[in-house]
């Protein structure tokens, strides 16, 4: 049975692309570990057998310029070598440097996983004295990842855009495309119904953000066009993030007692607790090549639970919401232009109608499971020595 172990800065039970990609290996006979460096519990095994742990006591950080990073660091390379694998799944940049240690001093293949086009992100934290220091290591990270792409022996990443920009500004051969698409959800799974939660009636017109909450999201615009709104209409914002605060006292301050923050969901749950919403807000902004030809997690999860959109036009986004008919657009950076859009779709039940029958055809297409074979037929070719 061949091995792989993924490493993942994320929570594992919160990430729905590392969830599927793991589950999948497991299902075609592959025995996966994940390391996952910010959950915070120590070990334990999920639904799929896939064995999932943290061997950090502390924090992973991109400038590594405390005592307490680098012994992250450390303790990062030291719980890799005592595993044994065919196959070192990084996913993202940050992750790519210990899966090509691992695979260097262990032996196996290397797979980077790169959830963002980072030879086109905009460079972490900005401003202050440290200012300088930041922007030449962050050229640092953008230098590695250009020499050690071309070790690897399988690179994927999330949409078409990405696949020809990296192949691209990395100089390798066109990287696999997976999208992040989910399974259709029918019915509330163990997190229960949004609508539930929320003690509405289906006939209450409700819309939905999911997600982190920080800048570059379009949520600030999105709080104050709700302002401008009917009574009698409801927006959920789930998740997490450093605007949360700052959104809570915008909503309070303008008064609104129909917005409700919640916190998230686990991943997986998520497309069956918001199943039946009325809209799904994806307000991303054009704030950098990576978010321009970004393909959000979000926008698949709406689909998957049969929830119409409101996008923003960037050039992945619109060609999904084009192709399948599932929503409408607006300008993120604009409360005008979202509370016009929402006002025109909430205000049409004829149109929204439209719309989600749209949407319920677009999420038979757009399935997890074509995705999954993908990644299991390439995962064959590299693998085909250890079987």
């Amino acid at each position: 049975m061949p091995r792989v172990v993924m490493l993942v800065n994320s929570d594992y039970r919160y990430d729905a692309r590392v969830q599927k990609e793991a589950a999948a290996l497991g299902l075609a006979g592959y025995s996966v570990t994940v390391f996952s460096l910010t959950m915070n519990v120590r070990c334990e095994q999920d639904a799929m057998g896939v064995r999932v742990l943290n061997p950090t006591t502390e924090k992973l950080a991109w400038f590594p310029y405390k005592l307490s990073y680098l012994r992250a660091y450390r303790q990062i390379i030291q719980a890799l070598l005592r595993e044994k694998a065919d196959v070192w799944h990084g996913h993202d940049l940050d992750m790519l440097p210990f899966v090509f240690i691992a695979a260097k001093l262990r032996g196996g293949k290397i797979v980077y996983d790169s959830h963002e086009l980072w030879q086109g992100y905009g460079w972490p934290g900005r401003g202050g004295r440290w200012g300088l220091l930041r922007r030449l290591l962050w050229q640092c990270w953008l230098k590695l990842e250009r020499t050690l792409a071309k070790h690897c022996h399988l690179i994927i990443t999330v949409n078409e855009s990405c696949a020809r920009e990296m192949a691209r500004t990395l100089r390798v051969r066109l990287p696999l495309v997976l999208r992040n698409c989910i399974d259709p959800a029918e019915a509330a799974g163990p997190a229960g119904s949004l609508r539930e939660a929320l003690e509405l009636g289906h006939s209450e017109l409700l819309v939905v953000y999911t997600g982190k909450l920080q800048k570059g999201r379009g949520l600030e615009g999105l709080i104050k066009a709700w302002t401008g709104l009917p009574a009698g209409r409801h927006l959920a914002i789930i998740g997490r993030g450093p605007l949360e605060g700052g959104l809570k006292n915008l909503a309070r301050s303008a008064g609104l007692k129909n917005v409700y923050f919640l916190p998230p969901v686990k991943a997986l749950e998520l497309p069956g607790f918001i199943h039946g919403s009325s809209l799904g807000v994806v307000l991303i902004e054009d704030i950098d090549q990576s978010k321009h030809y970004s393909l959000p997690n979000k926008l698949l999860e709406y689909i998957a639970a049969g929830v119409p959109v409101l996008a923003s036009q960037l050039p992945e986004i619109r060609r999904l919401v084009d192709e399948y008919q599932v929503g409408a657009f607006a300008d993120p950076g604009d409360s005008g232009s979202i509370r016009e859009s929402l006002n025109e779709l909430l205000g049409n039940v004829e149109k929204l109608h439209s719309l989600r029958m749209n949407t319920l055809k677009a999420r038979v297409d757009l399935t997890w499971r074509k995705e999954a074979g993908l990644l299991i037929s390439e995962y064959s070719k590299i693998t085909k020595d250890s079987r």
